[in-house]
């Protein structure tokens, strides 16, 4: 038995489940295959989705047309913002999942949309020829060829879950493990290296202390990841509960680490850097007792709590007594231990920004299996994935976004020079231009590409387009309007704590004072200026507040935009680059070789990690002339 689809995704994780939705969105016929379609979208670790960095991504997946930020939307069971004691560039709304509700509705929507064919079965070989990719055969041994394909197979390949001493072969929540399929790209020269992960264990909501914890409640005017959902009040939200260990927790988890696989050894050391066990925070900071634990519902109605905060793969019975020893789950019941697991990911350096192998033409990667944690990173890169691997079928230019415009620009550039042994995970402090990849900005960075590219229909992005140019009219309003500094107007600035006026300015520069708000501008200015009474010309809460967010700090935009354009010089110079030997004599020869290798796909890779001095830069620019910034073809 054998078929042909164009694009074949392998695994129906977020990767997997964005990369296949985009290429059959983009007009392709596409195979999404899955070793089980009862664990579509699973979300095998923490239920929720968002905060800060990954929660950028997600609006950013939205703002492009993929699925996650719809999904999670109509699937929350609480929503709310984080940082907001912070500036806007690190704000960013975290929602806790109804895991059963986002698995219904994605799988829904998969069988949902044309083009796309779902099959339940296990991919146990690639097929190549001449170096690139020409299909799969399952364990079944049935066949499908295809001309691009996409593996997003999370952190199933050669599986092994370990708790204590014991192990055997498996992925998330007891699934199979996936055989085969490593030792297949393996023999194409795909390179790998071995990863581990972990999770905490669930315990029974009904045995859960709540008194001696602290309620969470979510934030009603919290509004939603997609853009039609940014001023939605959200009602009915489910709590979360906050509690901390103390000395009983960390005494306990030290008698007990001889039986941790940490202390065993029985388990690769190469894990998650930002989300350690409770085993690993002991044995580095052996100091420190104090360590939050949020206690969070699984789904609207589910008997299950997830102990975020207290992951760990220790035998059942010393997570019992761990557990236990936490204020407010002193019953509490263990429905599910906590586990770790091994498993395959590929070696750094082994993907390009468009998620195409370097090795195997053809073969675009997406996820876990490339190195990161997180189902927003996932969901993200298979998102770049399904767009390229379309565009790379059509002939087309490869839709590389930059680290200046986006986060999901940021995430493909580190990744395909991650060289660090853990997984990667998403923060705001990856971003060097986080003021401008602030998360309500999305839609006015990504929408435009997303039309571009076939993905945001032309009536949403018309929607966007129109609420953007209301604000940006408003702004041109109020930097068009001046005021004098009389005494009526300095009696009011001083009772708002905003200080003085020496000169005429623009309304826009009274606004960019903390202490005056838009809706202030009214009671200001009223009588001032040859208009008359002052006038609001937006109402709308979400237009008044970015407004607010674009005046008050273009200033520092304004600052870093140099720096963006800077970057983006760079990154535009692709390599590995050619130039005539009589300007190549310029340079020095470790410089030169830089340029001819393929170990990085642009100069902005290279300086980024400090391979080029700012002088040689300079000589660099000199040699390559105006006009020559893409002289470099980008191939291999």
């Amino acid at each position: 038995m054998t078929s042909h689809f164009p694009v074949i995704v392998v695994g129906a994780g977020h990767a997997g489940c964005e990369a296949a939705l985009a290429a059959a969105r983009l007009g392709v016929e596409t195979l999404l295959l899955t070793m089980n379609l009862s664990t579509v979208a699973l979300m095998p670790c923490n239920p929720s989705i968002g905060g800060p960095g990954k929660g950028h991504l997600v609006r950013e997946i939205g703002a492009m047309g993929g699925e996650m930020a719809a999904c999670i939307d109509h699937t929350c069971v609480q929503l709310k913002w984080l940082n907001t004691s912070k500036g806007p560039a690190v704000r960013s709304r975290r929602a806790q999942a109804d895991k059963r509700a986002y698995r219904q509705r994605m799988t829904a929507t998969l069988f949902d949309t044309p083009r796309l064919t779902v099959r339940q079965g296990q991919v146990t070989r690639v097929r190549a020829a001449g170096g690139r990719v020409t299909g799969v055969e399952l364990e079944t041994g049935i066949s499908f060829s295809c001309d691009r394909l996409v593996i997003a197979t999370g952190t199933y390949l050669n599986g092994r879950i370990i708790i204590g001493p014991r192990s055997w072969p498996g992925g998330p929540h007891n699934q199979r493990a996936a055989l085969g399929l490593a030792e297949s790209l393996g023999e194409l020269g795909v390179p790998w290296r071995r990863l581990q992960t972990a999770t905490p264990p669930r315990v029974r909501r009904g045995s859960v202390g709540f008194a001696a914890t602290r309620e969470l409640p979510g934030d009603p005017e919290a509004g939603g990841f997609l853009w039609e959902h940014r001023a939605r009040r959200l009602a009915g939200q489910e709590s979360c509960w906050l509690t901390f260990t103390g000395e009983r927790t960390i005494e306990t988890v030290r008698r007990h680490l001889p039986f941790s696989p940490l202390v065993l050894a029985n388990i690769t050391n190469v894990g998650p850097k930002h989300c350690p066990s409770i085993d690993r925070k002991v044995l580095n900071f052996p100091g420190q007792f104090r360590h939050q634990i949020f206690i969070e519902p699984e789904g609207r109605g589910s008997a299950e709590m997830y102990l975020q905060g207290l992951t760990t793969s220790m035998p059942p019975a010393s997570q019992l007594e761990v557990v236990r020893s936490v204020p407010g789950l002193e019953e509490a019941e263990i429905v599910r231990y906590g586990y770790a697991i091994e498993y395959d990911a590929l070696a750094p350096g082994a993907m390009r920004k468009t998620m195409e192998s370097r090795v195997v033409a053809g073969l675009f990667t997406a996820g876990q299996v490339n190195g990161t944690s997180g189902y927003e990173e996932a969901a993200a890169q298979g998102l770049v994935a399904g767009i390229n691997a379309v565009r790379s079928l059509r002939g087309e230019p490869p839709w590389v976004p930059s680290r200046t415009e986006s986060y999901l620009g940021v995430l493909v550039d580190d990744l395909s020079t991650w060289d660090h042994p853990e997984p990667y995970r998403m923060t705001p402090a990856q971003a060097e231009f986080r003021l401008h990849l602030r998360e309500d900005s999305a839609e006015a960075r990504l929408a435009a590409a997303g039309r571009a590219l076939g993905l945001v229909p032309e009536a949403r992005h018309e929607a966007i387009a129109d609420w953007l140019g209301r604000i940006a009219g408003e702004i041109r309003r109020l930097d068009g309007l001046r005021v004098s500094p009389s005494g009526r107007l300095l009696e009011r600035l001083s009772v708002a704590g905003s200080g003085g006026l020496k000169k005429q300015v623009a309304v826009g520069e009274i606004l960019q004072r903390p202490a005056i708000g838009y809706r202030d501008l009214p009671g200001l200015l009223t009588e001032e200026g040859e208009g008359g009474p002052f006038s609001l010309g937006l109402t709308a809460p979400d237009e008044i507040a970015y407004l607010e967010t674009e005046i008050r700090y273009r200033g520092y935009a304004a600052r870093e935009a140099e720096r963006r354009a800077e970057t983006k010089r760079l990154e535009e110079v692709r390599l590995p680059l050619v130039l005539p030997p009589e300007r190549a004599r310029a340079l020095s020869e470790a410089t030169r070789e830089l340029l001819s290798s393929s170990r990085f796909e642009d100069l902005g890779q290279a300086v980024r990690k400090h391979c080029l001095s700012r002088a040689e830069l300079a000589i660099l620019w000199a040699v390559i002339g105006d006009g020559q910034t893409a002289a470099g073809d980008g191939e291999e």
